[in-house]
């Protein structure tokens, strides 16, 4: 039987756990230490990792940002947009034994919470390694926009900018 899961706000200690996890979760997307470290600095509210007993089995990287402007794969942001309109989900990642359980649906659901009571009534993000079918469960849908297949480069074949319109804040 799996140990119940909980999410918490992710620390910079936990950039370790975070590392090792994408290495499993995205080895076709890799990103610099200091990429995913400058995250959750920027914006530590939007950073969560996923604890089962002791082990971190999974994470979520989010901040506000500008629609249909995702930013480019492994590059500093350093800064939030001052014109920022909808909160961007740069990452959720979960630990092969971590996925079915629930816990990316429930990290979703945290997360357009605290988007709302930010005043944000937009979700985005870039859909990639074939999981589209996931986010469409969570209620995105695929942006048709010519000039987003540019800017969604970096991000490999299939990449889909996405968006989730949420409740007026």
């Amino acid at each position: 039987m799996q140990a119940k899961f909980r999410w918490r706000q992710a620390t910079p200690a936990d950039l370790d756990a975070v590392m090792a996890i994408q290495a499993v979760a995205h080895a076709d997307f890799p990103e610099e230490e200091a990429v995913l470290a400058e995250r959750m600095r920027l914006c530590p509210q939007g950073c969560f990792v996923l604890v089962r007993g002791e082990a971190v089995d999974g994470y979520m990287l989010s901040h506000p940002w500008t629609r249909r402007r995702p930013p480019p794969l492994n590059r500093p942001l350093n800064s939030i947009p001052d014109d920022a309109d909808c909160w961007y989900l740069h990452d959720l990642a979960l630990l092969p034994q971590t996925r079915g359980s629930g816990a990316g649906a429930a990290i979703v659901s945290q997360l357009a919470l605290l988007a709302h009571a930010e005043g944000f009534a937009v979700l985005a993000l870039v859909s990639v390694g074939g999981s589209r079918p996931f986010w469409r469960k969570q209620h995105f849908a695929a942006v048709s926009d010519p000039v987003l297949q540019e800017k969604l480069a970096s991000y490999g074949d299939g990449a889909t900018y996405m968006e989730r319109l949420l409740a007026a804040a």
